[in-house]
C-alpha cells in the first residue's frame, strides 16, 4: 500500500510525507486503520492526499469517513484510485461538496445525484473517474455546477450510456475511455476545448458543436467491440461522427488494416476532417489474422476506386502508421496515402518490415515530390499520465498509451 500527505508550509510551499508502508500481508483492517489515524491526526489543511495500490474489500466506512475527513480539513487535491478488488459501494459525496476541493481523481466509488450536485460547492479545474458509478444526471449536475473545470476524464464510469458535455466554458481537456455500450457523446458549447482523447468508438453517436479550437481527436476505433456473453451491440450500432469538424488538424485512428468493413470507415472518416494536418493510424489488427510474405506485391485496387478526398489532396502533411506485426494491408494502406497527400511532408512506419518491403514501398508512387518516408522498429508505451500528452503540441507523437489507458 502506498499513500502521501501533504503538509503546508509557512513558506507557501506544500511538502509532501510519505505514510508509512504497510505491508501488503497486514490484515486489510490494520491497512486501513493506518491511514485513518493519519488523516485524523493531520492538522489540516490538506494539500494533498494521493492513495494507491490497496485493497479494503468490505471496508467501506472507512472510505467514507476518510472523505469526510477529507473535506472538513480542506483538502486541495485528491487521488483515490484503489485496485480491481475494491466494492462500488463507498459514497464520495461529502468529498466532492468541498469548497476547497480543485482536482479529484476517484476511483471504484460511487456518487449519488445528489452528491454530485454539491460539486457546485467546490472549486473543481480537474475531475477524474475512473470505474465509479455515477448517472447521466449526476454527470450533468456536477458538470453545470463546475465552471472552472478545464480537465474532465471519464474512465469505464458505471451507469453512462450517453456523455453530454454541454456549456463547459472553461474545458480544455475531455477524455473519455472504454465504453462499448455506449450511445452518445455530444459535445456541445465547449470554447477553450483542445482535445478530445480516449477511445472513441464509432458505435456511438458523435456531435461536436461550438468547440472551435478542437485540434486533437482521437483514437477514433473502427472495430465494433467484441462482445462477451450476455452483452448487446447498443442500437443503432456504428452511428458515428454526424458532422464534419473543421477544426481537427491532429487525428488518430485504430483500425484493423486487413478488414474491408473497418477500411471503409476510415476512408469515409477522413472526410470528416477537410482541413486534417496530422494522421496517426494504429492497427489494432491481431497477429494470427496477419499474413507476412518476403516478397510482397503492393497492390492498391481497392484504394483507387476510392474518390478524392479533401484533406488527402490539400492539406495532410505528416503520417504515422503503426503495426506490431508486418501486415501488408497496412502497406496498401501507405500506397494510397502516398499516392494521394499532395502535400505530404513526412511518413513515418512503426512495423516489422523487410529491407525488400520498404524498397518496394518507396518506389510506389508518391503525389507530393517533398514525401519523406521513415521506418522504424515499433517502441514500446509509456503509461498514461495527463502531463505526458498535455507537455506535446501532438499528443499522440510520444510514446505514451492514449488508447489502452
Amino acid at each position: 500500500m502506498a499513500a502521501a500527505l501533504a503538509q503546508p508550509h509557512s513558506g507557501g510551499e506544500d511538502h509532501i510525507s510519505e505514510l508509512p508502508e504497510v505491508p501488503s500481508i497486514e490484515p486489510w483492517t490494520v491497512r486501513a486503520d493506518a491511514i485513518t489515524r493519519a488523516l485524523a491526526s493531520h492538522p489540516g489543511p490538506v494539500p494533498l492526499f494521493r492513495l494507491s495500490r490497496t485493497t479494503f474489500r468490505g471496508r467501506v466506512s472507512s472510505a467514507e469517513d476518510w472523505f469526510r475527513e477529507l473535506a472538513a480539513r480542506g483538502a486541495r487535491e485528491v487521488s483515490l484510485r484503489c485496485s480491481p478488488e475494491w466494492c462500488h459501494e463507498a459514497r464520495a459525496d461529502p468529498l466532492l461538496g468541498s469548497p476547497t476541493l480543485e482536482v479529484p481523481a476517484l476511483g471504484k466509488c460511487r456518487l449519488t445525484d445528489a452528491g454530485a450536485s454539491a460539486a457546485a460547492a467546490a472549486r473543481l479545474t480537474e475531475l477524474t473517474l475512473s470505474e465509479t458509478s455515477l448517472s447521466e444526471a449526476g454527470l450533468q449536475s456536477a458538470l453545470s455546477g463546475c465552471p472552472a473545470l478545464r480537465t474532465l476524464m471519464l474512465k469505464r464510469v458505471h451507469g453512462l450510456q450517453r456523455i453530454r458535455v454541454c456549456s463547459c466554458r472553461s474545458l480544455v481537456f475531455l477524455g473519455v475511455w472504454h465504453y462499448k455500450q455506449l450511445e452518445e457523446i455530444t459535445v456541445e458549447d465547449a470554447p477553450c476545448l483542445e482535445r478530445l482523447l480516449g477511445n472513441i468508438r464509432l458505435n456511438a453517436a458523435i456531435t461536436i458543436a461550438g468547440a472551435p479550437k478542437l485540434t486533437a481527436l482521437g483514437y477514433v476505433v473502427a472495430s465494433i467491440p467484441m462482445l462477451f456473453h450476455g452483452e448487446t451491440a447498443p442500437a443503432g450500432v456504428n452511428k458515428g461522427i454526424r458532422a464534419p469538424i473543421l477544426s481537427v488538424k491532429i487525428l488518430a485512428i485504430s483500425v484493423k488494416f486487413s478488414k474491408k468493413e473497418d477500411m471503409e470507415k476510415a476512408i469515409s472518416l477522413l472526410e470528416f476532417f477537410p482541413f486534417l494536418e496530422t494522421l496517426h493510424v494504429q492497427s489494432s489488427d491481431p497477429s494470427y489474422e496477419v499474413a507476412a510474405y518476403e516478397n510482397d506485391t503492393i497492390v492498391s485496387d481497392y484504394y483507387q476506386q476510392c474518390d478524392p478526398i479533401r484533406c488527402l489532396t490539400r492539406h495532410l502533411k505528416i503520417v504515422r502508421l503503426e503495426c506490431e506485426h508486418h501486415n501488408r494491408s497496412m502497406l496498401e494502406f501507405a500506397c494510397f496515402l502516398l499516392a494521394r497527400a499532395h502535400v505530404l511532408q513526412f511518413m513515418k512506419i512503426q512495423s516489422r518490415m523487410s529491407t525488400n518491403q520498404q524498397k518496394l514501398l518507396k518506389q510506389s508512387h508518391m503525389a507530393s515530390l517533398d514525401a519523406e518516408v521513415v521506418f522504424e522498429n515499433i517502441k514500446g508505451r509509456e503509461s498514461f499520465t495527463l502531463e505526458a500528452v498535455t507537455a506535446l503540441s501532438d499528443p499522440f507523437d510520444g510514446d505514451t498509451n492514449i488508447l489502452g489507458y
